[in-house]
């Protein structure tokens, strides 16, 4: 018995510890029916549609959307738009909400609807010897006492997977919201942590040995460290903001990191997608 209980438990840490390189896709705020008056939010569709072949043609482990799946949480159309769009998707998806899928205030309703429509708010996958952890970026920010609630919870949640996870050879975070842009002390405003946040967050992924961060909601792309953390924002795959290009970013990885390629939405004039 002692015997196969020895080899049963090598088993479960060798399929963390062993790996192969691999790519995933990350993309964010396909936000069906931002800053779009076409009919039936026609062009939101084919932003969306251009980019889902895309993806599929470049056949990753898998793909996780980080929020704002639609400019307007409750229209029923775009939504519908979302839900055949991700279903197109041929590898695993995995999503989180972002500002526009869980609003403010009444956060604990919406949250429940988001939960509802979408079947979860959070993720944590074991995949080629890593794991990938999505957290709501909601509750860290919103100021709410029922929003306080879910973020302790949530935190637990999010401690106990990092240390299930720390034998994997990376570990990826995934939130809307990026903790900070460019300073950690940077001013405190619509797209970034409160500053005691910021503090509470990096020192808990750095002590887990977080390899990489990935967020969105900028609508443009972004690059920024920590500690050497790294910390990736994507483009949207809805219209940019800025100088910005409709796309997502192709996430490589190998033993000793990642590397990341920002893929512009193939066939998109850019220059009808800025604003």
């Amino acid at each position: 018995m002692k015997r196969i209980l020895f080899f049963l438990a090598f088993g479960v840490l060798a399929s963390c510890n062993s790996f192969t390189p691999f790519t995933f896709v990350h993309l964010s705020d396909t936000q069906i029916g931002f800053i779009d008056k076409s009919p039936q939010f026609a062009h939101s569709d084919s932003l969306m549609k251009a980019a889902v072949l895309a993806v599929n043609e470049l056949d990753p482990l898998l793909v996780v959307n980080t929020g704002d799946h639609v400019n307007v949480y409750d229209d029923p159309v775009q939504d519908s738009i979302f839900r055949i769009r991700s279903a197109e998707i041929k590898a695993p998806l995995y999503m989180v909400p972002g500002n526009h899928d869980i609003t403010t205030p009444y956060y604990l309703e919406n949250r429940g609807r988001y939960v509802k429509a979408r079947g979860y708010d959070r993720f944590s996958v074991k995949k080629k010897g890593c794991a990938f952890i999505g957290i709501d970026s909601n509750c860290i920010i919103n100021k709410t006492p029922d929003a306080a609630m879910t973020e302790e919870e949530q935190f637990s949640w999010l401690t106990k997977e990092l240390h299930d996870a720390r034998k994997c050879k990376h570990i990826f975070i995934f939130l809307h919201c990026p903790i900070f842009r460019v300073r950690v002390d940077e001013p405190v405003d619509y797209s970034n942590f409160p500053v005691e946040k910021r503090e509470k967050y990096l020192r808990l992924f750095k002590d887990a040995g977080v390899t990489a961060i990935f967020a969105g909601h900028l609508h443009r792309t972004l690059y920024s460290e920590y500690e050497g953390m790294k910390m990736f924002v994507v483009g949207p795959v809805a219209n940019a903001l800025g100088n910005g290009t409709p796309g997502f970013n192709l996430v490589s990885v190998t033993k000793d990191g990642v590397e990341v390629e920002y893929v512009p939405t193939p066939g998109i004039d850019p220059t009808h997608c800025r604003f």
